[in-house]
């Protein structure tokens, strides 16, 4: 069981080139789910959408951060929310978390399945990117795993950007490892100061299940020097 999570980066840079290298990237790593973050889907246009198609997964969206956006030289009404892309339908379900003016909406997602007769929870999560706001953000992840926590018969895989590393006090009840850093900026040599790993995939409660190897991807630019998406992606395999 492979699971994935990237943080699409919206409509930002070279969307169209960027989502096909997305759909190539993530065929590569044969993900059985995938959570996605900046989820851009307008009037023709969803990124969450599309990439179920090409990977063959079920979507499952969930919309949020409405906006109008400029996109290809026109003001479109837009949102940039999540979405888990599964193998199978399962059950999914959003939650509303604590927010920030200067921020905007902030949700949480899950998904329910049964894997081969195991059940296995998934939570989505795009915790406040706002510096200094770590009161915030320990409070979001606290709401999301509560809510996670509800009648959980099974494993939980906590994923997502979280825009804190793994050491970072606001993550403390994640009991994260370090990972390295997944930051790359839109194209070779425009890679942010840091590198940051904030974006994680963990087995926050085992269940049934255990982690046997942590994958990456994603990370390669193409021969014009675009990466698919300023994240790279990040993984998490279970047996």
């Amino acid at each position: 069981m492979r699971i994935v999570t990237l943080n699409t980066w919206k409509n930002e840079g070279d969307y169209r080139r960027r989502l096909q290298l997305m759909g190539d990237g993530l065929l590569k790593l044969a993900p059985d789910i995938v959570c996605l973050q900046e989820c851009f889907a307008a009037e023709g246009f969803d990124t969450a959408g599309g990439l179920a198609a090409e990977l063959g997964l079920v979507a499952h969206e969930g919309s949020a951060r409405r906006k109008v956006r400029r996109h290809q030289g026109r003001d479109l009404d837009s949102t940039s929310g999540l979405a888990i892309l599964a193998r199978t339908q399962g059950v999914a379900d959003r939650l509303d978390l604590a927010s920030h003016a200067a921020d905007g909406e902030r949700i949480a997602q899950r998904l329910d399945l049964e894997v081969e007769g195991r059940p296995l929870r998934i939570l989505n999560l795009h915790l406040t990117h706002l510096r200094g706001a770590d009161g915030l953000r320990a409070r979001q992840l606290a709401e999301a795993l509560a809510w996670a926590g509800e009648g959980l018969a099974g494993g939980l895989v906590v994923a997502g950007d979280l825009n804190a590393q793994a050491a970072d006090a606001a993550l403390a009840s994640l009991g994260l490892n370090p990972r390295p850093g997944a930051l790359q900026g839109a194209r070779i040599g425009e890679a942010p100061e840091g590198l940051a790993a904030i974006d994680h995939c963990v087995l926050h409660r085992p269940g049934p299940w255990r982690e046997v190897a942590a994958p990456r991807g994603l990370d390669t630019p193409d021969a014009e020097g675009w990466y698919p998406s300023d994240h790279a992606a990040v993984g998490l395999d279970l047996a």
